[in-house]
């Protein structure tokens, strides 16, 4: 048994999915990496995926486990700052659909 808190569990994450996902993500054991926010100036955001894209490299060398949850804005950027470091894409974050128990009558 480790006394290590830390999962090496990491969410990169679309900027309009996070604070959505955060509750999840924390409750699932996963850390995050924000994605730039749609509006920036595409010089700026090159820059953020250069170095989110430096991030996901070294978790992924140190055997972390690696998702995305993209909303589509950054996926083919991410995917193309991840092959100039000879790292394939994420896979997909599978998000949790909201519980319907709350929609069930109690009996």
């Amino acid at each position: 048994m480790t006394l290590d808190p830390r999962s090496r569990r990491v969410a990169v994450v679309a900027d309009s999915l996070l604070e959505l996902l955060m509750p999840e993500l924390q409750s699932r054991g996963f850390g995050a990496i924000q994605l730039p926010p749609a509006e920036l100036e595409p010089d700026v955001a090159a820059a953020w995926l250069e170095q989110v894209a430096e991030h996901v490299a070294e978790f992924i060398r140190n055997d972390y486990e690696v998702v995305l949850a993209d909303d589509g804005t950054y996926g083919v950027e991410l995917d193309t700052a991840l092959a100039a470091l000879n790292v394939p894409p994420l896979p997909q974050y599978a998000i949790q659909p909201p519980s319907t128990s709350r929609l069930t009558p109690d009996r």
